[in-house]
């Protein structure tokens, strides 16, 4: 457009109560609240209302002016967000984006660097606790964004009702740098007591807390977390992590656990789940002697430890919160591996611990510590009443993986090959070409539930044997169409051996095993 004229602009100030109705392209300045204002004309000349507009200054606060905001969404037709399509609901932005907070909100950094400890404490207390009504307006997620949030002076407390969201373990990670911790991370009552004082004053006990997508870690030699008096708290893809390697032996110095659980009579410890998650590099991974109840953990991993899980080794019958030990404790689906001694421990030390459950788990290094120079069993089970099912053992078919009273049945096992015409005994092995071989110092009775299949011939019958490491007895109960021409017997070393009929063709045997300890 051409410029035909210029003349100079028009333009009045002073205080904004007395601000006029200002003629169209004048200007307003409120010198009391630096606010600037400029005329729309008129109607006639195109202005869609008479009026003065407000003109966006660096002393105005956009969010507090911003009240356009309403969800469009991506769909060809309009998304109707009031009771009808012409009563949008409408929001500020400071409303829309109070939805969501940020650990950096409160100045955090997440450099790697700069002491995060006080922010992030500041961020968790104002979300979860500043307001105590009914509405609870100021619980939110509050979000870690990728990043490391070193944590030292003091421990990092999480409040009733959390949640917390971190962009991944390997992204988002909160890393103690102080050694003289006795715990990185705790969880505090409404009043932010910990420990033994949570509750006190009537406070709310910590719980409604879920946590995502965090990674906790430590290079220190020092407990990672400290789990009491908590009940309803929930981890997804989560991630512990220390500085313990494998060794020979076990050096007292370092045993430092990922997870300590307390409780006390007045407040049980109880449903606290962990999906996804990993624990690795501390000496143990979760370690309870108290009487916590009803403990998930599904498709997790503990790596690198000398023990993984470590359950009532002060449970004692007597003493308070220890009266009985860790119950309703249930891993499922989860991996074991670079285990110095066993995955999981259940002590009998006077306690009643019971109800606990492996079920469908992976055993792949486990009880030989780093050089493999000793094997102890990969699960200890020194009390009754907890079970064993579905598990799978990397070892083959050295059944010492029990100690115990434990109660295990193992999958079907691959088909493995019975050769024909075997008129010496041979050995029976598995599909790794491993010796079934049977432990009679820890292991009173086996059992094989199995199938034999040799042309047209079928038999179904189950192995028992049962003794000492002195002595021993094999029997075999079966059932069968025809002769198969098999005949099982054990050594002296407690070696599963076969015979076999001379017929022209192999048998195919699959089998399951059922074992009391």
């Amino acid at each position: 457009m051409a410029i035909t004229q210029i003349s100079r602009i028009q333009h009045r100030r002073g205080l904004k109560e007395q601000l006029p109705q200002l003629s169209a392209g004048e200007l307003g300045f409120a010198v009391d609240t630096q606010e600037l204002f400029i005329g729309n004309g008129t109607t006639a000349d195109g202005a869609p209302e008479v009026g003065n507009t407000k003109i966006i200054t660096e002393d105005d606060n956009i969010l507090s002016v911003a009240n356009t905001y309403t969800f469009r969404g991506n769909t060809d037709n309009p998304v109707v967000t009031g009771v009808d399509s012409n009563s949008k609901v409408v929001r500020t932005l400071q409303q829309k984006l109070d939805d969501w907070v940020s650990v950096k909100d409160f100045g955090a950094v997440g450099d790697g660097i700069a002491d995060d400890t006080a922010a992030v404490n500041r961020a968790i207390a104002n979300t979860y606790t500043v307001d105590t009504t009914t509405a609870f307006k100021e619980r939110r997620t509050l979000y870690f964004p990728g990043g490391t949030y070193l944590i030292k002076s003091q421990s990092i407390k999480f409040y009733p009702h959390s949640t917390i969201l971190g962009d991944g373990p390997t992204s988002t990670i909160l890393k103690s740098n102080d050694s003289t911790l006795d715990y990185v991370f705790e969880f505090a009552d409404r009043n932010g007591n910990t420990r033994g004082n949570i509750g006190n004053d009537g406070a709310e006990n910590p719980n409604g807390i879920r946590i995502q997508g965090v990674c906790f870690k430590t290079d220190h030699n020092q407990n990672i977390m400290n789990i009491s008096q908590t009940h309803d708290l929930h981890f997804t893809q989560c991630h512990w992590v220390g500085g313990f390697t494998n060794q020979t032996g076990d050096d007292s110095t370092l045993a430092k656990s990922s997870i300590e659980l307390f409780t006390t009579a007045a407040h049980t410890t109880r449903r606290i789940s962990f999906s996804g998650c990993t624990f690795e590099a501390t000496h143990t991974g979760i370690e309870s002697s108290d009487d916590i109840e009803d403990i998930f953990i599904n498709s997790s991993e503990f790596v690198q430890m000398h023990r993984a899980i470590n359950l009532a080794e002060q449970s004692d019958g007597s003493t308070a919160n220890k009266v009985t030990g860790p119950s309703g404790v249930v891993l499922t689906s989860t991996r074991f591996d670079n285990i110095d001694v066993e995955a999981v421990k259940i002590h009998a030390n006077g306690g009643n611990p019971a109800g606990n459950v492996v079920q469908g788990c992976s055993f792949r290094s486990v009880g030989k510590f780093t050089d493999d120079s000793s094997d102890v069993p990969s699960l200890v089970f020194n009390n009754g009443h907890n079970f064993a099912y579905g598990n799978f053992f990397h070892r083959g078919g050295d059944v010492s993986e029990f100690a115990g009273s434990i109660y295990h049945e193992s999958p079907v096992q691959q088909s493995i090959t019975l050769s024909d015409n075997q008129a010496a005994a041979v050995n029976v092995t598995d599909i790794n070409s491993t010796v079934i071989q049977h432990d009679f110092h820890r292991v009173a009775s086996f059992q094989y539930h199995y199938t034999v299949t040799r042309g047209a011939g079928n038999r179904t019958g189950t192995i028992t044997i049962t003794g000492t490491s002195s002595s021993f007895n094999l029997t075999d109960d079966f059932t069968q169409n025809s002769d198969v021409g098999i005949v099982f017997s054990v050594t002296s070393s407690g070696i599963l051996q076969y015979t076999s009929t001379s017929t022209g063709s192999a048998a195919t045997m699959k089998y399951l095993t059922r074992t009391f300890v």
